[in-house]
């Protein structure tokens, strides 16, 4: 889902829609592209996944992948995306605000175009030490673009690097992204390790 944490049921069925009309996975965020060989390999999560395009990438690339998203049309198209390629993407529905994530389990974790602020310390906990949380999404510069509108739905000029203070960071950054098509976006990305023993 593209930018909100709790959507109405109008919502959820807007994006379970766009999903189901949707051409299938987009190409990942530069952000993932950038810092996938800076994440450990291993168990991943995928956060708000939709069609996959990051859990695909991560399965290729050797990481076992569980791809949660609450919207099922999408989670479909991963799904048999995955399964044609025999790729290990376990998608899985669930409303991450409701849905209780597991201790210490993950290896690596993305966090792309989601925002809900509750959710960070969660994710953080159900890392393993010496685990990466890879979070990127829109900052609040965007909203003069039109897409996301709801300034709940994005970052605050250092709120990223706030957020993930009890992590140790290893890249940040904010500013405009520009994508090949010729798009662009204000953006704020952050790459970090949980801290403790490996």
């Amino acid at each position: 889902m593209s930018g909100g944490a709790l959507p109405s049921l109008d919502k959820r069925r807007e994006w379970e829609e766009r999903q189901r009309t949707s051409a299938g996975p987009r190409a990942p965020e530069p952000s993932v592209v950038e810092m996938l060989d800076l994440l450990p390999r291993g168990f991943a999560l995928d956060v708000a996944a939709g069609t996959g395009r990051h859990s695909l990438m991560l399965a290729r690339a050797g990481f076992n992948v569980v791809s949660i998203d609450y919207a099922e049309p999408a989670l479909r198209t991963l799904q048999s995306i995955a399964r044609a390629e025999r790729l290990p993407v376990w998608p899985f529905a669930a409303d991450l605000s409701a849905f209780q994530l597991p201790r210490a389990r993950f290896d690596a974790i993305l966090n792309l175009n989601f925002l809900d602020r509750a959710l960070v310390p969660r994710l953080i906990d159900a890392l393993r030490p010496g685990g990466a949380l890879l979070f990127d999404t829109f900052l609040i510069d965007q909203a003069a673009t039109g897409h996301p509108r709801n300034p709940d739905f994005m970052l605050r000029h250092y709120e990223l690097r706030d957020m993930l203070n009890a992590m140790d960071l290893v890249r940040y950054r904010e500013g405009i992204v520009a994508y090949p098509d010729g798009k662009s976006a204000w953006r704020a990305a952050a790459l970090a390790i949980r801290r403790g023993a490996s």
